[in-house]
């Protein structure tokens, strides 16, 4: 009995185990110090039951939410939870604001329980862990573009989901192209709509993003919608072969290992084809087949897809999607600018 006591234990005491504390983790930074280099206030440092507790609640409280959303989404590899996360992280001043965004694209009536006036009210649990990524990615895209020398640039968005980021960037001058199951493309649209009659002001972007439904699970098919998304990015930047940014967050964690890796590569190569001159990936997901946060390990699997980490971009964090980073291609003279010198 006593044997049986002390193996039982571990498993008794993990649920009061902290979150953001990792001991059995070498090399994980303190949840206080990935939070003050992404620029927002850090998750409360609570026991695991407390997160798994609030997180568990409020998925059995979406249906709730959307009953008489006309948009009806669903909530597809968690992206619905996602969003509502966002708006109350955007709602709040230790947050990640978004312009309102996330905000504008949740239902009457009901979005009011993440509003102004009380999502201060909310611990930072689940929202402030979404909110130290995003305000990652955030950075990190802004010093890509003014790392950008050429005269036109495109992001593209891998499993975009419900994230509002295109709405702020697209532009005559900044093609956005996403790319999501096609069930989630519809439903975007849907919140896009509902968002623009919220927000005016977001009806300009809204005509300069392109929306490609694909499953990227699957190889062929991802690559074919990659193909489709580099060469709208090239025709839509017009001055000259733009730089691309592509975008993956917690996106990789729900594909195969080996789907994951060729999405990138994927990407990478049809970004060249289509003759786009500066391709960098700003990420913040779990990198295939790497449960370690060794800097080493995701040089190996970067230089295996064709790009390479940028060494002082590496944020590793707690969490799924506990990889953060910028890796870029070198500058290679692509086959067709080859070809229009010629």
């Amino acid at each position: 009995m006593f044997a049986l006591l002390v193996a039982a234990l571990p498993g008794l005491a993990n649920p009061w185990r902290t979150r953001g504390i990792y001991p059995d983790r070498p090399g994980m930074p303190a949840l206080q110090d990935v939070a003050a280099a992404c620029g927002v206030a850090p998750p409360l440092m609570a026991p695991k039951w407390v997160w798994a507790t609030a997180w568990r609640s409020s998925k059995k409280l979406l249906p709730s939410l959307h009953r008489w959303d006309p948009v009806a989404p669903s909530d597809t590899c968690v992206n619905l939870m996602v969003v509502w996360l966002k708006a109350l992280s955007g709602n709040r001043l230790d947050g990640m604001a978004d312009g309102g965004i996330s905000y504008a694209f949740l239902p009457p009536i009901t979005r009011w329980l993440v509003g102004p006036l009380v999502a201060w009210l909310y611990p930072r649990l689940q929202h402030q862990n979404i909110a130290m990524r995003s305000s990652f990615l955030e950075r990190a895209v802004e010093a890509e573009l003014q790392a950008a020398n050429v005269g036109a640039a495109a992001l593209v968005a891998l499993g975009a989901g419900f994230d509002g980021r295109s709405l702020r960037y697209a532009t005559s001058e900044m093609a956005c192209v996403e790319l999501d199951l096609p069930e989630v493309i519809e439903q975007k649209r849907g919140l896009v709509k509902r968002a623009v009659r919220r927000l005016p002001g977001l009806e300009s972007a809204a005509t300069y993003i392109t929306y490609i439904g694909a499953n990227l699970s699957n190889v062929p098919e991802a690559r074919a919608a990659l193909k489709t998304a580099m060469t709208t990015a090239v025709r839509r930047g017009r001055k000259r072969l733009p730089a691309v940014i592509i975008i993956c967050e917690a996106l990789l964690i729900y594909l195969p290992r080996e789907a994951a890796a060729q999405l990138l590569r994927s990407a990478v190569e049809e970004a060249h084809e289509a003759g786009v001159q500066q391709v960098s990936l700003c990420f913040a997901d779990a990198l295939p087949g790497m449960e370690s946060v060794a800097y080493a390990d995701a040089q190996r699997f970067f230089t295996s897809v064709g790009l390479q980490l940028v060494p002082e971009t590496w944020t590793p964090k707690p969490g799924l999607a506990r990889h953060m980073g910028v890796a870029r291609v070198p500058l290679v003279p692509s086959p067709r600018a080859s070809r229009s010198t010629r």
